[in-house]
């Protein structure tokens, strides 16, 4: 099916690949629950789009918008790599959101620490003074606590909260 759709696409314009894009996501959104095949159908279009016209700015947004529908449809490591996709387009205006997920899925839904300490140092890199850059830093403090560790981090700092007033 993919591949179907991959050559379907190269025989289309640019303009009419856009406009089933925009039909396919009418649909999709549409849509009162997830219909899977119909997402990832979408994601197909976005993907053949960008891989035909890869430097048409609009594929940052369309590779945002697939990987958002990969989330929808629970493959993490698909959306991990879409948000990724993103950082081609150094302007484009999710660029530091879609790095904070590929983080986040990887240390939530994809359980890799080790995946998610990098995009998140890279974020905090990248991006020194954007809002989000203190609440990933204290992510990176607890990326390896347990539950436990966490509870105790949490009644110490209230225990010196308290002593302190």
């Amino acid at each position: 099916m993919i591949i179907a759709g991959f050559f379907s696409a190269c025989s289309k314009s640019q303009s009419s690949l856009q406009s089933d894009i925009v039909e396919m996501e009418k649909s999709v959104s549409v849509a009162s629950n997830v219909d899977t095949v119909n997402c990832d159908s979408l994601i197909v279009l976005y993907k053949n789009y960008c891989v035909l016209y890869k430097d048409d700015t609009i594929c940052a947004d369309y590779f945002f918008k697939a990987a958002d529908l990969s989330v929808q449809v629970g493959k993490f490591k698909q959306a991990v790599e879409l948000y990724g996709n993103t950082q081609r387009f150094p302007i484009y205006r999710k660029i530091a959101r879609a790095l904070f997920l590929q983080g986040f899925l990887s240390e939530n839904n994809l359980q890799d620490k080790n995946a998610a300490r990098e995009y998140y140092n890279r974020f905090v890199i990248k991006f020194p003074d954007h809002k989000m850059t203190p609440t990933i830093k204290l992510l990176l403090q607890t990326l390896n606590m347990t539950d436990e560790d966490l509870i105790r981090k949490l009644n110490g700092q209230s225990d010196s909260v308290i002593t302190t007033n």
